[in-house]
């Protein structure tokens, strides 16, 4: 199974440079520019300088005075992005997006159109870069993570593709670095690996699987299943089951938990206010936290198909702690509710005691008048 990843090295800020290229002069970072925001994005010039993601501005202002900055501009992100996976669409029908400029393609059975692998992976950059003046980098692996870190690594040698053969994964990633292994996020696994003095992923090939299992458990398992080149995930595109999300990205991030709590109740209003504007409940939902370091907690619920604001916030808030347990700052939160059922279709409950909310029609419409924000619960007035 060939698996192409596309990969636009610094989105954001390519994005920013295309719209205004006198951008293109100076060292370009995102960041909100007031006190004590910290880098939400950096240029390939802005990090060859040191620059990293979620260095204090205030820093950056101070040691590198030539830097632009740039307030962060979402839309054009989103705008960027959907042109990009409207060309890879019509490139290839199955699709993985995996973020902002980053995409996973299943090219099996594609050969037949565009001849060798490498010829589909220049065409496809030749057509980004002519409809959006974005350049990318391809990498070509049998699965979803050689190809990830063949993207990355072409990147410091100004290529645009890079082709590992098959059964060749292991002779690839050898020579490379640890931190080219997802699992270098995981503070634990990182803190191991500083102590035995692991710094090739050749050293963990040489070491036995069990070692690491037992050390670490499955983190440890997935971590010499990686240094292998083993990856069984398939592309799997959007799911398309209807859902409803609600996010919310704080800028800055912050670990203040009052904020969090609030930031969670505050969605979960949103949530259920177009859960009853569309006569649906739900019965699953799935919270999700990225911190700044890039790691992503998911834990889902199921509960009693339910349409009101207590309920759901009390069953999400019994897996609050879980997911937020980490000293790190949080960059964004994302509720979503799944399984949803029409409220005229779902099955009464024969001995349901419980009482018919009449306040939350009430705010419905008060909200639907003036705005989502007319009406607050004192608990989401701390809402990032």
């Amino acid at each position: 199974m060939p698996v192409f990843h596309l990969d636009i090295e610094a989105f954001l800020t390519a994005a920013e440079r295309i719209r205004d290229p006198a951008l293109q002069r100076a060292p370009l970072v995102v960041a909100l520019p007031r006190a004590r925001s910290s880098v939400i994005a950096a240029s390939p010039d802005a990090k060859q300088l040191g620059i990293v993601r979620d260095m204090p501005l205030e820093r950056v202002q101070r040691d590198f005075p030539g830097v632009r900055v740039v307030p962060p501009d979402h839309r054009l992100y989103d705008r960027a992005n959907t042109a990009v996976l409207e060309i890879v669409h019509d490139f290839c029908p199955l699709v993985e997006p995996v973020g902002y400029g980053h995409v996973a393609m299943d090219m099996t059975g594609m050969r037949k159109l565009y001849g060798s692998l490498e010829d589909a992976a220049r065409l496809l950059c030749k057509q980004l870069k002519q409809q959006t003046r974005l350049s990318a980098t391809v990498g070509i692996a049998a699965n979803k993570l050689v190809s990830t870190i063949a993207a990355k690594e072409v990147q410091k040698n100004n290529e645009i593709l890079y082709l590992v053969p098959d059964d060749q994964e292991v002779r690839f990633l050898a020579p490379l670095a640890c931190r080219a292994l997802p699992e270098w996020n995981d503070r634990t696994v990182r803190r191991l690996l500083f102590e035995l003095n692991l710094r090739r992923i050749s050293q963990i090939q040489a070491i036995p699987r069990d070692i690491f299992s037992f050390a670490l458990g499955k983190p440890g398992t997935n971590l010499h299943r990686h240094a292998m080149g083993i990856d069984p995930q398939p592309v799997t595109p959007p799911d398309q089951t209807p859902r409803l999300v609600e996010t919310h990205r704080f800028i800055p991030d912050t670990n203040d938990d009052r904020v969090l709590q609030a930031t969670v109740y505050r969605l979960v209003e949103k949530l259920c206010f177009s859960m009853r504007a569309k006569e649906v409940t739900a019965r699953f939902a799935v919270m999700h936290m990225i911190y700044s370091d890039d790691v992503h907690r998911r834990r889902s619920f199921r509960f009693i198909a339910c349409n009101e604001e207590q309920p759901l916030y009390r069953t999400l808030m019994a897996g609050y702690r879980r997911l937020c347990d980490r000293r790190r700052r949080v960059r964004s939160i994302s509720i979503t509710v799944q399984e949803l059922v029409s409220t005229r279709e779902a099955q009464l409950l024969l001995f349901d005691k419980s009482k018919p909310n009449r306040l939350a029609p009430k705010l419905d419409a008060i909200r639907q008048r003036f705005g989502r924000d007319a009406v607050q619960v004192g608990r989401a007035l701390k809402a990032g």
